[in-house]
């Protein structure tokens, strides 16, 4: 049986997958316009207004859970570990964003 902090961790993991998928679809929308070659600057540019977007969304539902919960014992843990995972979904959109760019060049 998982704890609440497990649990909660786990809820926080599929909204924040559900928060990149999104915003990812969003973000694809917008450059499939964007000639990379001609307009890498402005490919850079998009990049960074979604990772933007990304992280406030990421960080209010973070805070969400962590105003939810204060009743923790590991509550500067259960923080750490929501930090941790808002930068690891934001490499991840990242990592995503440079398949386009691969993919654009060929």
């Amino acid at each position: 049986m998982y704890s609440k902090s497990e649990d909660l961790l786990s809820n926080f993991d599929q909204a924040a997958l559900a928060f990149v998928d999104s915003t990812y679809v969003e973000f694809s929308f917008s450059v499939k316009n964007v000639d990379r070659l001609k307009n890498e600057n402005t490919f850079q540019l998009w990049i960074q207004k979604y990772v933007g977007k990304l992280k406030q969304r990421l960080e209010g539902k973070a805070l969400e859970y962590i105003s939810a919960s204060r009743d923790l014992p590991t509550i500067d843990w259960f923080h750490k570990r929501l930090a941790y995972m808002i930068k690891r979904f934001i490499q991840d959109f990242l990592h995503r964003t440079e398949t386009i760019q691969i993919s654009s060049l060929n």
